[in-house]
Formats: C-alpha cells, structure tokens, sequence
C-alpha cells in the first residue's frame, strides 16, 4: 500500500468509527432517562447515581468519538482507550446473551433512538474492534504529541454535556403504604337485582340482609372500608361479596388533575391507569385496544400519564383514535413509575389503591384487563 491509500484509509476509518461513537453517545441522550432507566434495571446504578453514571458514559463516548478527528494521542490513547470501552461492552453483552439469549429487547447502544438486540450489539462491536485494530496497525510514527487539544475537547464535551442535560432528582417515594381503617370485617350483605347489570362497587350502600334493588346501580355513601365485587350479577341471584381489599395508597394516589378541569381519585372504586409515551408505537397501540375494549364494553374510569410534550398530544390520539382524562408528568417521576417495565406502556388496573392487574406491552391483552 502506497503512502497516499494509507493515508485515505486511515482517514477512512477515523471518521466511520468517530461517527460511530458521537452517534451512539447523542442517541442515549433522547431521552438521557430511557437510559438511566437501563442502568438502574441492570443494576449498574440507583436512581440518585444513574443521571451521574449515564452523563460519564455518554461523555466518554463523545468524547473519544471526536478525538478521532484530530490526530494527538491517536495511537498511544484514542485507539487503546476505545478498544478498552468496546471490550467492557461486549462482556455485558455477552453475559446478557448468555442469561436471555439476546435475541430480543433492546441493549441501549443506540438509546431509543435505534434499539439493537445484544446479538445485534455484540456483532457490531466485534467489527468496530476489527477496525480498530487495523487502524493501530497503520498509525505507527502518525500521531501528533500535543497535549493542549485532546484535554480541551474532554473538558469541553463534558461542560457541554452537563450544562445542556443538567443533572435533576428522579422522584422514587412511590411504594405503596397500607392506610389504616378502623374496621376492615365489614362485607357487603345479600343483594337481589331486579334487571342484569354489573354491579358497581363504588356505588354500593351496605343495607339489610335481603333488600330488593330496583334500579341498576345502588347509590353509596362513604365506608371507611369497601369491598370490592367484580361479578356480572343475573337476575334473581343473592351475591355474597368474595374479595375484600384493604384501601391502600397507590403509586398513582397523587396524580388527581387531570386534562379538560378534570378530577379524579383513582384510589377510590375501580380504575384503570396506563403510563404512556407519547412517541412510543407500542403505546399508542395498546391506547387503541383499551378504547375498542370501552366501546364494546364499558370500562371503569381510564386516566392516562404520559411522557412527552403537549404538542404531541392530538398525534398520539389520532392514531390511538380514543380520547381518555391525561396528565402530563415529568420524566423523573415517569421513569421511575414504571418499575420493572423495561420501557412503556404500563397499564395498572386499581382496585381500592391496590394494583390488581398489572401489564406490560408484551403482557397486555384485552381479555386479561377484563378479567383483571
């Protein structure tokens, strides 16, 4: 190889694998809590360390990324250093590959923005160190030896890095704490309805052992402790109550101001709340499903939180085609909710504050959030 296709090709290969990494480190930062959220499941960080831990890996890769443009160091740090990384990476990859199989899911190298299997990964490293290692072959007696560069773009790209992705407090006080109740043996008492209907147990009134019910639905006043009845009652038939839940605070107990003046307890009775991203596929699909299921048959109340920004709301339901009560939340509080969902949609079916029914994507369907 003459002296000028040597040079072509090391050019060459600087730029691919420099855009390799600026690529990868700027994918992870939309959004930078998706990743942190990856972090925290995997284990390699909480979420007081994940805004820190996720700001130095994203700052590295940059960092190396664009110190492949610039000749300093190239052969002795740059190559090495990036190798040193990739290798890190790859023994991840291959313990996840080892416990899942890595065939599915996404491992995060390209955020959200190009999710990749970790076969996928592992494969595309592999060739990055093949790269590597024949560019360190070629760069003998190339680099430059100036100090004052390669530190000025480290400390540049990670001033940048924390002053336009400041470091903010994920909310994670959402664990779920019984509240007291002064008598939690009371159960609802024989009812006969006249007409089929579902009973709604938020609208039960405790009465004597054998009341006939005329109407529909029974009028309630306030129980300090409720009961929860899900059965379709047929006419003729005396219900005893089956389940009792204890009235808990949900994870969700805070959430009250809803879209359109909207106010809601979705402690109180039943309730649906799904966590939603307003840019997430799978999202709007299960969004679909719930309001065809409505439709059909009509749901308990339905209150959506999302991830996202305003302007993406009338998007989202143009192509979820069903409108329910919404509120949008901050990622730090968003993230955090969806606990061991690797990513949205979460949909939690309530019942007095307690989470009876709890899906994912790949868990959710129509008949279990009716069952459920």
């Amino acid at each position: 190889m003459n002296n000028s296709t040597k040079q072509k090709v090391i050019l060459s290969l600087r730029v691919i694998i420099g855009i390799l990494f600026i690529f990868s480190a700027v994918a992870k930062l939309y959004p930078i809590e998706a990743f942190e959220k990856q972090l925290v499941d995997l284990g390699f960080a909480s979420w007081t360390t994940a805004p820190f831990l996720s700001r130095a890996i994203i700052g590295v890769e940059a960092f190396l990324g664009i110190a492949f443009f610039q000749k300093n160091y190239l052969r002795t740090f740059v190559v090495p250093a990036t190798a040193l990384l990739l290798l890190a990476f790859c023994a991840h990859l291959g313990y996840t590959i080892y416990l899942t199989g890595g065939s599915s899911g996404n491992c995060g190298c390209f955020g959200q923005l190009l999710p990749m299997t970790p076969i996928e990964a592992l494969l595309k490293n592999i060739v990055t160190l093949g790269l590597l290692g024949y560019l360190y072959t070629l760069t003998k007696n190339y680099e430059g030896k100036k100090t004052i560069l390669p530190v000025a773009l480290l400390v540049g790209t990670f001033w940048i890095l924390f002053f336009a992705f400041p470091i903010k407090t994920y909310v994670t006080d959402f664990k779920e704490m019984e509240t007291l109740v002064q008598d939690s043996s009371i159960l609802y008492p024989k009812v006969h309805v006249e007409n089929d209907t579902t009973l709604n147990t938020s609208k039960i009134q405790t009465i004597s052992d054998t009341t006939i019910v005329k109407s529909k639905e029974v009028n309630a006043k306030k129980q300090n402790n409720k009961t929860a009845v899900s059965d379709t009652i047929k006419k003729g038939n005396l219900v005893k109550s089956k389940t009792t839940y204890t009235p808990k605070s949900s994870i969700y107990a805070s959430f009250k101001n809803y879209s359109d003046g909207i106010t809601a307890n979705v402690d109180k009775g039943t309730s649906i709340v799904a966590l939603l991203s307003l840019e997430c596929e799978h999202c709007m699909e299960t969004a679909l499903r719930i309001g065809e299921l409505n439709k059909k048959e009509k749901l308990p109340p339905v209150y959506y939180l999302f991830f996202g920004n305003q302007g993406q709301i009338d998007q989202f339901f143009d192509v979820a085609k069903y409108r329910f009560p919404y509120k949008i939340i901050e990622p730090q509080i968003f993230f955090p909710l969806l606990g061991d969902n690797p990513a949205p949609p979460r949909v939690s079916v309530l019942k007095e504050g307690n989470i009876v029914g709890d899906f994912n994507f790949e868990t959710f369907s129509t008949e279990k959030l009716k069952k459920a």
